[in-house]
């Protein structure tokens, strides 16, 4: 049985010629069905406007490619910003709310109009600018930019003029970037005269980015449709869209496809939600959602595809820290991801430097001991081997202090507190020790001594009598 990344490889292989067929509107991978339903099975998918019963002779597609099987799936996709409408037939929609702080899953659109017609989308979320770390409004190019007339400074509307914002008064920032490659497409303004949030409505905080995999449960937040939820149903999907006059067919590679959940909602997204994040359970976001079909199907950018293109990173809410006393202060995910790298540096060059460790040990065992002291002392530890000290052989004398230095001082005043105890201790107030039974155990002291000499006088007798003979 052959691998996904085998099986993409070789979808991707053929999906060139596929795609040129008449009427497919998109390759991928993903599990195969039977009669509706689906089965654990992975295939190479051709999707296609419509199923035909007799199929020309030598456009119909094979049953397998390079033994993988395959299927053929009806679905068209089409952009999911609001069909265009005038400017004198606008009603109100889904969500009109004007936010602030302003969050993701919102209703935005651009001020200008297009042929006299308005569009809508939906901001996804905030992200921040790599280079001057502001923050921006993400959603799609065809959302902000709607054609190929769009400039930079165009101003944005939050809620979108479809949705009863008017400009300038709800204006919330201009275009900055945009793009509309064979991967994205995206669009960024930066943002003005409100404050924000790191969070998507009806979700809470983002927490990151993801990696979509296949089964993976997801959900988005769009301004159509609300809050809906679905599952990556393919991966390396490939999809041919119409985006209007000025921009043609387009198609764009290794998209994410997703099915609803339809115990909770029959679409994933609907017309209007263009431009929102998808979310995996954890809330770390995995796509830029754009397109759909009309049975509930949706397609998403890979987010990381996304930020790269337009030099952006995901926004994530600041972490707030309480200190001792009341005192807060709050620092970025990233600030604190930076601050543990370095405290685990910092370990690692405490584990290399055991020496100086062993030298605090050693230090810390001498009683009343005041590391201070230790100041230009050297090593505590000696650096020539200890040659045992033999009964009956004199010692070396300590070597004096070096004038000035720390031991130097530390030995002064341990006389002084011994004079000091000295004096403490009148004449009047030692004890006699020139009798009792501490006279006794002198004289035996002294007996032992002559003991001993005596016995070393006999051993050298012994020796000089036994070289005599």
């Amino acid at each position: 049985m052959k691998s996904l990344l085998e099986i993409v490889q070789i979808k991707e292989a053929a999906e060139k010629e596929l795609l040129g067929r008449s009427g497919v509107t998109g390759v991928d991978v993903g599990y195969k069905y039977v009669k509706g339903e689906k089965t654990p099975e992975l295939a190479i998918r051709i999707l296609v406007e419509k199923k035909k019963k007799q199929v020309p002779k030598g456009e119909s597609v094979p049953e397998a490619i390079e033994g993988v099987k395959t299927d053929v799936i009806e679905r068209v996709f089409k952009l999911h910003q609001t069909n265009r409408l005038k400017v004198e037939d606008i009603t109100l929609m889904a969500d009109t709310t004007t936010y602030d702080p302003v969050k993701g899953g919102i209703s935005i659109g651009p001020c200008r109009s297009v042929g006299g017609y308005v569009f809508a989308g939906t901001l996804g979320a905030i992200v921040k600018d790599n280079v001057t770390n502001n923050p921006m409004l993400l959603s799609n190019f065809h959302v902000m930019c709607v054609d190929d007339g769009w400039h930079v400074g165009d101003q944005m509307t939050q809620p979108s003029r479809v949705d009863t914002g008017s400009c300038p008064a709800n204006v919330v920032g201009t275009l900055q970037r945009a793009a509309l490659t064979n991967s994205v497409d995206g669009a960024i303004c930066n943002l003005s005269g409100r404050t924000y949030s790191c969070s998507i409505v009806d979700i809470g905080n983002v927490a990151g980015t993801a990696t979509a995999t296949l089964s993976m449960a997801v959900r988005k937040r769009g301004r159509t449709t609300g809050l809906t939820y679905g599952n990556v149903d393919s991966v390396s999907l490939t999809v041919n869209i119409n985006y209007g006059d000025g921009l043609g067919n387009k198609t764009l590679t290794n998209q994410i496809g997703i099915s609803p959940d339809t115990s909770h909602n029959p679409k994933f997204g609907d017309h209007g939600d263009s431009g929102s994040v998808v979310v995996d359970g954890n809330r770390k976001v995995v796509g830029l959602y754009f397109a759909g079909s009309d049975d509930g199907y949706g397609i998403a950018n890979p987010i990381a595809a996304v930020l790269s293109t337009l030099n952006v990173s995901m926004c994530t809410p600041v972490v707030k820290i309480r200190e001792v006393g009341g005192k807060s202060f709050a620092k970025d995910f990233k600030e604190l991801r930076k601050e543990k790298i370095e405290i685990k540096e910092s370990k690692i060059e405490i584990k290399e430097r055991k020496p100086e460790k062993l030298e605090y040990e050693v230090a810390k065992r001498v009683p009343d001991f005041d590391p201070k002291f230790s100041e230009g002392m050297g090593p505590l530890i000696p650096t020539e081997p200890i040659t045992p000290i033999q009964p009956g052989f004199p010692t070396q004398p300590l070597r004096p202090a070096a004038p000035g230095s720390a031991l130097e001082q530390r030995v002064a005043q341990l006389e002084a507190t011994l004079q000091g105890l000295t004096t403490f201790i009148t004449a009047g107030m030692r004890p006699d020790l020139s009798t009792g039974a501490l006279t006794e155990e002198q004289d035996m002291a002294q007996k032992l001594q002559k003991d001993a000499a005596d016995a070393t006088q006999a051993k050298v007798d012994f020796d000089t009598k036994a070289c005599d003979r």
